[in-house]
């Protein structure tokens, strides 16, 4: 219950206890000092009214004795009747101080009240005899004052009685008084000792909820740096209980926190040691075995020099009695001996203790790192060697077109001198316009160079013009988004252009004129003109006319794959059906298909397109002459139409042998085959799919082919679909 009180709440028991004691022990001795007071003033009062009485007595007697020898001397002595005229006139007075002194005692009152009766008849007969005494009447005056003897006899008896009793309660009051006296002596001693026994029994209460309590913290605090388990944790629920709970808690986190640390220190990949001053190994966490293929124990009391090189141990010892004074870094790297004979690089981590006079040191093995560093320097310093080396131009700039760094290449290209270019704008190179801003100038580069190459003019210190190609990739850094620039010079493409144009000419026009001529004399001299021939004759002009047909073809698609991508492949673009032109391109190969005994199918399906009609045709039938020529004798040639969203899927799907994978990104180049011997034994230039690709680039569609080695093979190509005339359907048209 006391435990439950807080701290407070003790102190003011301890207060209030005390206090209210003496308040109340106060209040009882007032009280007996009181009552002690009334009876000493009881007493004086007794006393004070024995004293009227005695006075009222002598009065009487005084006037008693006056009247008689007032009487004796038979004259009238003035002096003697005004003494005896005062005495007569006190006794009223004395009365009335009397009854005042009586006023709360009804029984003295009443006894006073009879005995100044009986006082007032006696004066009142001694007034008679005086004036019989005045007027001489002597024998009458002696008569009645002989007969006022008794009277005054019973007065006195009767003051007697009164005084007697003044005197019994006086006594009684004496003794009262020293009762009383008795009492206060009791309570004093009474209050004395139970002011002890609270006093005792506070300091017990105190020393059970507050001292024993505070020493059993204070040995609870020795016990936790002593590592001894703290006593049962306290009950209740004052400032100290909680104090304790809080203590508890606070010895829980701290062992959790040295158990953790324990679990730290001995599961740690570093080595964790101290050494003292004479640089002996005083601890050492057991990652030494890992490290430095000891064990911990075979360490403790030895060197650390003994880890260390010859050649190291000076300068280490050196920076260890440098971070001692706090004139080097804390951290600093060398390199350890490990068992075996081994080096390794270490980073020591060190902090000085002066309170310990302890060295703690933390190794980590940085042995795979440095490795990696050399590693990396000597990658880097072969990046820089090809990057320097390169004759592409490489320059790194960032939004606003400035140049951060620039490869040799740049500085041979445009005849400047090393890092003359870094901190300028790209603008510089191009010919940037004096009314464009460097930032848009770049972002217009930028925009114009996005997923394809560029070509423009760059301009030389000399105002000599250079053609060149531009091409830029985007990439992060820590500062922020850069622009990876690749610059080639086409001076001499633009050479090759220009060679390249005057040989399609000449073979345009010194080459296929010849060749037609060829071709119509090899055709007449089968029919006779120049004369019959053997069959033997016939067989070799065949062959000749085969070959001259295959390089006027070879010619002509020349021709064909030059204008394409030279961008001067006329088109006549126009909404058309894609029935028909299917329907034409398998008349066109219908001879072909016949000779393989093959047939073609073809879906009914009537979509509009937005295309040129005859360059499609000119796609689907070569799409159909190469499923042809792969085809086995016999077998089936699917075109199907599939309209998909905003696309129409033209799919030519044959029964052939399939395409490796690994040709299947290289099918649309120009020149390709699957194999050498396919263009001795198919025939063709291996020019068809370049060009095909090229048609259905410029038509904004895409082209592919899915294929499986063994499994045929399914040539498609996309286009954008204008309308769908009729619903697809899967009945299908046989061509033979």
């Amino acid at each position: 219950m006391l435990a439950n009180l807080n701290l407070a709440q003790k102190g003011l028991i301890l207060v209030v206890i005390p206090l209210l004691f003496q308040l109340g022990f106060i209040y009882v001795l007032n009280g007996q000092l009181d009552q002690a007071e009334h009876e000493r003033q009881q007493e004086s009062n007794y006393k004070e009214k024995k004293q009227h009485l005695a006075k009222i007595s002598r009065i009487i007697m005084s006037d008693a004795g006056g009247l008689a020898i007032y009487g004796l001397k038979r004259s009238g002595d003035s002096e003697t009747q005004v003494r005896y005229k005062h005495i007569s006139d006190a006794v009223p007075a004395e009365f009335d101080e009397l009854e005042k002194l009586s006023e709360n005692n009804p029984q003295e009152l009443k006894d006073i009240a009879e005995v100044r009766r009986l006082a007032f008849q006696v004066v009142s007969d001694f007034r008679r005899i005086r004036k019989d005494i005045d007027s001489n009447n002597y024998l009458v005056a002696v008569k009645q004052f002989n007969t006022l003897r008794p009277q005054i006899a019973v007065l006195e008896h009767q003051l007697q009685v009164v005084n007697d009793l003044q005197d019994k309660l006086e006594n009684a009051g004496a003794e009262n008084w020293s009762s009383r006296r008795a009492e206060v002596k009791r309570v004093l001693v009474l209050a004395t000792l139970v002011n002890i026994l609270i006093a005792t029994l506070l300091s017990f209460f105190f020393y059970r909820g507050t001292t024993r309590r505070l020493s059993i913290l204070v040995d609870n605090s020795i016990r936790l740096a002593s590592g001894v388990p703290l006593h049962p944790p306290l009950t209740g629920t004052d400032e100290i209980a909680k104090l304790d709970e809080v203590f508890n808690i606070m010895a829980h986190t701290l062992d959790e926190a040295a158990r953790k640390e324990r679990a730290v220190v001995e599961n740690a990949v570093d080595v964790i040691f101290s050494i003292d001053d004479r640089g002996s190994m005083t601890k050492v966490s057991a990652a030494s075995l890992q490290v430095f293929g000891y064990e911990s124990d075979d360490l403790l009391g030895r060197n650390f020099r003994f880890l260390l090189p010859a050649d190291e141990a000076d300068s280490t010892n050196q920076k260890l009695t440098a971070t001692k004074a706090g004139e080097a870094s804390s951290q600093f790297e060398g390199r350890v001996l490990k068992r075996g004979g081994a080096l390794i690089d270490v980073l020591w981590s060190v902090h000085w203790s002066s309170e310990e006079h302890l060295y703690f040191c933390v190794a980590h093995d940085i042995t795979e790192r440095k490795r990696a560093e050399n590693l990396l320097r000597e990658a880097e310093a072969r990046i820089r060697l090809i990057v320097e080396s390169m004759p592409i131009g490489l320059i790194i700039i960032d939004d606003t077109g400035r140049i951060e760094l620039n490869n040799p290449s740049v500085d041979r290209m445009f005849d400047k001198k090393t890092d003359e270019l870094q901190g300028k704008n790209i603008g510089l190179l191009f010919g940037k316009p004096d009314t464009v801003t460097d930032s848009e100038f770049a972002l217009d580069l930028i925009q114009k160079t996005k997923n394809h190459a560029f070509e423009l003019e760059a301009i030389k210190p000399t105002n000599e013009t250079i053609p060149i190609e531009i091409s830029m990739n985007e990439f992060e850094t820590l500062e922020g988004k850069r622009h990876l620039v690749l610059v080639i010079d086409v001076t001499v493409r633009h050479e090759v252009e220009r060679l390249k144009q005057e040989f399609i000419s000449m073979v345009s026009h010194e080459l296929r004129s010849p060749l037609n001529s060829v071709l119509g004399f090899l055709e007449m001299l089968p029919e006779g003109i120049y004369g019959d021939l053997n069959s033997q004759g016939k067989d070799k002009v065949s062959v000749a006319e085969r070959n001259v047909n295959r390089l006027i073809r070879l010619i002509n698609d020349l021709l064909e794959i030059d204008r394409t991508e030279s961008g001067r492949l006329s088109m006549e673009i126009a909404d058309v059906p894609i029935k028909p032109i299917i329907e034409r391109s398998v008349d066109a190969v219908k001879t072909l298909a016949d000779k393989e005994d093959i047939t073609i199918t073809v879906s009914d399906v009537n979509t509009i397109v937005t295309a040129d009609g005859d360059r499609l045709v000119q796609v689907i039938v070569n799409l159909l002459s190469n499923a042809i020529k792969f085809s086995p004798r016999g077998g089936k040639i699917a075109v199907d139409v599939l309209t998909q969203e905003e696309w129409l899927e033209v799919r030519v799907v044959d029964e052939g042998r399939g395409i490796p994978e690994k040709y299947k990104a290289l099918i649309f180049e120009k020149f390709q085959q699957v194999t050498s011997s396919d263009w001795r034994q198919k025939g063709g230039t291996g020019l068809g799919l370049a060009i095909s690709k090229a048609i259905i680039d410029q038509l904004n569609g895409s082209i592919g082919v899915e294929s499986e080695e063994g499994k045929g093979s399914t040539f498609w190509f996309r286009l954008p679909l204008k309308k769908t005339a009729t619903a697809p359907s899967e009945t299908k048209a046989s061509v033979s």
